[in-house]
């Protein structure tokens, strides 16, 4: 059998070395800038699939999008630093963003010749599954033909469909949406992030009480990764599971919320 060349395929096919170098893009990852949430995560989250954050109220779900839309334009080139940002439960977080950055600026040295980050961060405000879907499927599109991002962030998609009574359409919704961004990533090569809320549930097995992301398995099928945090009453850190993940094994990790941003825990 003869063997192909680095750049030979076979009917179309790729063997898993070309795949590695023909498409580098593809396996590329968004680190997160803190060394105890990169070495969980096996260096960061993937630009393909949808990577979702689960936790309680006050986890630091949102804490954690607004540190990857200011650590996203760290890492990129300055003319794909774009991020967006869909908010549906609560306004967009302007003033604490705006906090972070400034001590983000401070910590790294970095002058205002660079520009302001809060300027690449386009923000929309959704409440409903019909309008994001489509805020996806329509007008993002347009948005990344002249504006190129690096990362996406809706906040929270469980909010969206919270007063959907039709699981069946609501599952239906979860699939579209899911598929447009599968084809947008793919196009346009960007992180996706979701923040998503918990419920909890009894186990059936022990009767002990579990916490859970919410949407069931119908949105947890579509999801590449997800991680779950979790609270330390009491003190301002945070426990980060990671529950599945291709290229990582599940595990956890502490970090701290604080007035500059998430930094390590030790």
């Amino acid at each position: 059998m003869k063997e192909p060349s680095e750049t030979e395929n076979i009917n179309g096919f790729l063997n898993a070395k070309q795949a590695l170098t023909a498409h580098p893009h593809r396996w590329r990852k968004l680190r997160f800038n803190i060394a105890s949430l990169d070495r969980l995560t096996g260096g960061g989250i993937s630009a393909r699939g949808v990577v979702e954050i689960a936790g309680d109220a006050g986890s630091g779900k949102t804490q954690l999008a607004l540190h990857l839309a200011l650590s996203c334009q760290r890492q990129c080139p300055k003319h794909v630093r774009g991020v967006v940002y869909i908010s549906t439960e609560h306004p967009f977080p302007s003033k604490r963003l705006v906090q972070m950055e400034q001590t983000l600026r401070n910590s790294s040295g970095v002058g205002p010749e660079g520009g302001k980050y809060s300027d690449n961060i386009f923000v929309e405000h959704l409440n409903n599954p019909s309008a994001l879907e489509q805020c996806i499927t329509d007008r993002l599109p347009v948005l990344l033909e002249n504006n190129p991002i690096r990362l996406l962030v809706i906040d929270s998609i469980a909010a969206v469909y919270a007063d959907e009574e039709d699981y069946v359409e609501r599952a239906e919704s979860f699939r579209r949406l899911v598929h447009s961004l599968h084809a947008l990533q793919e196009r346009f090569d960007f992180v996706t992030v979701c923040t998503n809320q918990v419920r909890a549930v009894v186990d059936d097995y022990d009767g002990e009480e579990k916490v859970i992301p919410a949407l069931g398995l119908a949105w947890g099928s579509l999801v590449h990764t997800r991680i779950q945090l979790r609270r330390i009453m009491g003190t301002n850190r945070r426990v980060c599971q990671l529950l599945f993940c291709p290229t990582a094994e599940p595990a956890e990790c502490h970090f701290v919320i604080a007035q500059a941003g998430i930094l390590d825990a030790n």
